[in-house]
């Protein structure tokens, strides 16, 4: 679709609206979208008034935030009452908690009372929570109904209603107590109760369960939608597997910014600004570069060592990148193993002695082939025993650390990406030089 953009923007110089009509029609929703979100402010606001109001609708849900209140913000009054009253109630929400108070209240003003309070509700949640990832837009029918009663209900409803194929099904108190399918309605005989065919076990979000363990749910039980019930057991709405795919690639994000310490994740890459960027890494960049003395402080303190032996000097760098790599990798895999929920808080001793060991086999190889190096190059084995002990020591408790941290940081409440490959490079940098240095100062006060 981007292709037909420059074709697009001379018919909008030349007001052909019905060629660009003629294009659009052809057009899936979601590549509409994608040429309104690349072409500047007025000339998307002028093809999507062009749009008849049921496709202006879900062209608007496939728009991300900003462009949907720079189009909202220009179309006139009775399209942007359409629009608001009939987008699906979540992503509504997501448009309204991005509003400022101005915009807001006047969009509330202008809206359905039944739609004013949906709003309303989904706002009081938390976004990153169940009850704010959740949509108020499903069906239900009751326990009591006969199948023919239920299917005329879904007759009466389901046109205001994206989701049909999973019908929720609820009892006199409004607790959500089984599940039926369309399927299940279509193939029954109309006076079976639908009590006698629906599937009582399913799985259930709390509204006030985070976005993460919502989708390991979905992960681990493979639904496609799931309800979400208050603590009394009242079904408030239902989350779709299409919002749990942007709550992983959210997560996924936020993870790999983290890790990277480069900060939190814009927008996209190129709404943050320069300025904004760059404050964001030099956060991150400063506080390394503070650490980064210490490792200046270690050298500084083993100074007599490195006199007595320059050729130490010359093994610091392959002995700082394994400590920090090694940490690294056992950082990655076990903060993906807290993520998908293999690794708990309670396993953190059992995480740490076998990363211990795994980085000690590992520490054992690598040990080898530098004390091999020392000795083919002429530093002889004296030198090769010092580098081979300290990388051995340091790559155990580098992985060692590197399952450690993300666990005590899971333990303390805050993101487990936190403790991110620069920031376990620099402890690591520190460590392995200590130990290096410390290894040769006994081993040459050994032999006198």
């Amino acid at each position: 679709m981007p292709i037909l953009l420059p074709g697009i923007r001379e018919l909008i110089e030349e007001k052909a609206n019905g060629d660009i009509m003629d294009i659009l029609v052809e057009a899936s929703t979601q590549d509409i979208a994608e040429i309104l979100s690349r072409l500047p402010s007025s000339e998307a606001l002028y093809v999507f008034n062009l749009l008849p109001v049921e496709l202006a609708i879900d062209v608007f849900e496939e728009l991300d935030i900003e462009k949907e209140n720079e189009i909202l913000g220009g179309v006139d009054e009775k399209k942007k009452i359409a629009i608001l009253n009939r987008m699906a109630p979540d992503d509504r929400a997501d448009l309204f908690e991005q509003l400022d108070e101005k915009h807001k209240k006047y969009y509330l003003s202008i809206m359905k009372k039944e739609e004013v309070e949906d709003v309303e509700e989904l706002l009081s949640y938390p976004p990153d929570t169940a009850g704010g990832l959740m949509t108020t837009d499903y069906v239900v029918v009751y326990e009591w109904m006969s199948v023919g009663d239920a299917v005329k209900r879904l007759r009466e409803i389901a046109k205001e209603t994206d989701f049909v194929y999973e019908i929720y099904v609820l009892n006199r108190k409004d607790r959500s107590v089984g599940i039926i399918t369309l399927k299940d309605l279509i193939m029954c005989n109309p006076d079976e109760p639908v009590s006698k065919i629906m599937k009582t076990r399913m799985v259930r979000a709390r509204v006030d369960d985070n976005q993460e363990k919502v989708a390991a749910l979905f992960s681990k039980y493979d639904v496609t939608t799931m309800p979400v019930v208050n603590r009394k057991g009242i079904m408030k709405g239902i989350i779709t597997v299409d919002d749990v795919i942007d709550v992983i690639e959210e997560e996924d994000t936020e993870d790999m910014y983290h890790f990277g310490a480069a900060g939190n994740p814009p927008e996209s890459y190129f709404s943050a600004g320069i300025f904004g960027t760059a404050r964001r890494r030099m956060i991150w960049l400063l506080i390394l570069v503070f650490a980064g003395f210490l490792s200046g402080s270690v050298i500084e303190h083993y100074s007599s060592t490195l006199q007595l032996m320059l050729i130490l000097a010359s093994f610091i760098p392959v002995l700082m990148d394994s400590g920090g790599n090694a940490g690294t990798q056992a950082a990655a895999v076990v903060i993906r193993g807290i993520a998908v929920g293999d690794i708990k808080i309670v396993n953190i001793w059992r995480v740490i002695g076998r990363e211990f060991l795994v980085g000690a086999l590992v520490g054992t190889g690598l040990a080898c082939l530098t004390a091999l190096r020392a000795i083919l190059t002429g530093s002889g084995g004296f030198v090769g025993l010092i580098v081979g002990s300290a990388m051995i020591i340091s790559v155990a408790i580098a992985t060692a650390l590197g399952g450690f941290l993300p666990l005590l940081f899971k333990k303390l409440n805050l993101d487990p990406a936190l403790m991110s490959g620069p920031f376990l490079t620099t402890i690591m940098d520190v460590i392995s030089l200590g130990i290096y240095f410390e290894i040769a100062r006994r081993m040459m006060r050994l032999i006198g």
